[in-house]
């Protein structure tokens, strides 16, 4: 089979920052035509619609600490003063992508970021222990906000579970 490396199709590149989920190639089989990334990295997806539908995510599991993906991926690598995380939840702001997409490049149906975008967008950076502070305050106020939104869900099919009865009940 060859060396076994990660490699992660834009299918297990979840919504939300859901993460990614790799899957085992032999090395021989992606080391050419696939985007090169790293423990860590931050992927952003490039093309529609998967870049409005937030498939960005931090390289994390990877096989040796290396992986290949889909070349719909823009790399973004953090540099020593720099948080993954922190630099996730910049690129994953509404205005920054609103503003991509409205520099997407290409034909209907295959519109890209260009790498240029991201180069030139402005990333605030403030020191390590006040990106980590800020990162831990989003992470909890997220984690709040998917527990309202799975008990708004559950309660919304429980709605529509008694609907379904009381019809059934109804029509006899």
């Amino acid at each position: 089979m060859g060396t076994p490396v990660s490699f992660v199709p834009m299918a297990n590149a979840k919504e939300s920052a859901g993460g990614i989920f790799p899957e085992e190639r032999p090395l021989s089989q992606v080391a050419k035509g696939y985007t090169y990334f790293e423990e860590g990295d931050v992927l952003f997806a490039k093309i529609t619609p998967c870049m409005q539908n937030g498939k960005h995510n931090i390289a994390r599991g990877l096989l040796n600490g290396f992986g290949f993906g889909t070349t719909e991926f823009h790399v973004i690598r953090p540099g020593s003063a720099t948080l993954a995380e922190w630099i996730l939840n910049i690129i994953r702001q509404p205005s920054v992508l609103r503003e991509a997409e409205a520099n997407f490049e290409g034909t209907a149906g295959q519109q890209r970021v260009p790498k240029r975008f991201l180069e030139n967008l402005p990333i605030p950076l403030p020191p390590l222990e006040e990106q980590r502070r800020i990162v831990a305050r989003l992470d909890a106020r997220m984690a709040v906000a998917e527990r309202v939104v799975r008990a708004a869900m559950g309660e919304a099919e429980a709605a529509g579970a008694l609907g379904g009865a009381l019809l059934r009940e109804a029509v006899g």
